[in-house]
């Protein structure tokens, strides 16, 4: 008998040996960023982050799912039981965003414990996370970064796009835009915009993630560069968030929101203009393939994609 409730912080415990349950080799990177094979219980909590996210120690965990229920969150946790005990776990964000996304719910994890597959553990998170969907008037279910697509094939989502993980030098530009520092604030600064570039998640996700305390300050980042910007490009608005990469410095990761889905040459112009400013080196952000001619010849395919896919609910076209 399988049960499906939402999560509570009484499940960390639970929910972080699910995940762990999936990492087959434990890694430790050294000062030259070499990883070399480790011990669970010989890893720091920044190490263990390295290896897959706040999912990998309880502590680190515990204010990220904390954060995920917050009332003034539209964050979706849902744990599934079988026999009395948690054995598979899904995340999943509220947001609203132009077509063809629209007000949607986008997965971001759904786990099973090793050893529980082929149980209907994950087909049961899929309906509670569709009747969330429903009752919040969703127009799409959405995963933007399927891996299991024949189990998402299963439950009626569909292939949209795919999404590229692109590389950029900065450069210098003569391009006329303003730029006024920017600190994030409450999703309703750009509810219904869209992300042309670094859209990992839904644009939503990626808004509550660039927060001001919303992932640890481990000591590894401190001295991190985070650079935010409101940006005007021939009067059309933008929001840019730069971060760099802890595991590569000089290597800004680039987030982008605007009131539409498209990225112009000037844009993307502007954008190098102050990844240069900020003293990078170069620029990484994932883009759809669409959009892969606006970044010219100099851009570099680093070889990691995703596959967008998404599942129109019944109620938003009745």
């Amino acid at each position: 008998m399988i049960q499906v409730r939402p999560a509570t912080l009484a499940d960390v415990p639970a929910i972080v040996a699910i995940h762990r349950s999936d990492i087959v080799t434990w890694k430790r990177w050294d000062e030259d960023g070499e990883a070399h094979l480790a011990d669970y219980a010989d890893l720091a909590p920044y190490q263990r982050w390295l290896n897959g996210g706040p999912w990998m120690d309880e502590n680190s965990y515990a204010p990220y799912l904390a954060r995920l229920l917050a009332p003034d969150q539209a964050g979706v946790a849902l744990v599934a039981e079988a026999d009395g005990q948690v054995r598979a776990v899904a995340e999943a964000w509220l947001g609203a965003e132009p077509a063809p996304f629209g007000r949607n719910l986008n997965l971001s994890v759904i786990y099973t414990l090793r050893g529980q597959a082929g149980r209907g553990l994950g087909s049961a998170l899929m309906a509670g996370l569709e009747a969330r969907a429903l009752a919040a008037g969703c127009e799409t279910l959405l995963v933007t970064h399927a891996e299991a697509t024949g189990f998402y094939a299963r439950h009626g989502l569909a292939h949209l796009e795919t999404w590229r993980r692109a590389r950029l030098p900065v450069r210098a530009s003569h391009t006329v835009y303003t730029a006024e520092p920017f600190t994030p604030g409450p999703y309703a600064a750009i509810r219904g915009w869209a992300m042309p570039a670094g859209r990992y998640q839904s644009a939503r996700q990626e808004w509550e993630r660039v927060q001001p305390g919303a992932e640890p300050r481990f000591e590894a980042w401190r001295d991190l560069r985070q650079v935010g910007r409101r940006l005007e490009v021939r009067a059309a608005p933008a929001v840019l968030w730069l971060e760099e990469a802890p595991r590569e410095r000089g290597l800004a990761d680039v987030h982008l929101w605007t009131p539409t889905p498209g990225l112009s040459r000037q844009l993307l112009s502007a954008i190098r203009d102050q990844g240069a400013q900020a003293g990078f080196r170069e620029l990484m952000f994932f883009v759809a393939e669409a959009a892969l001619p606006q970044l010219g010849a100099d851009w570099r395919d680093d070889g990691y994609k995703q596959q967008v896919w998404t599942k129109t609910l019944k109620a938003a076209s009745a």
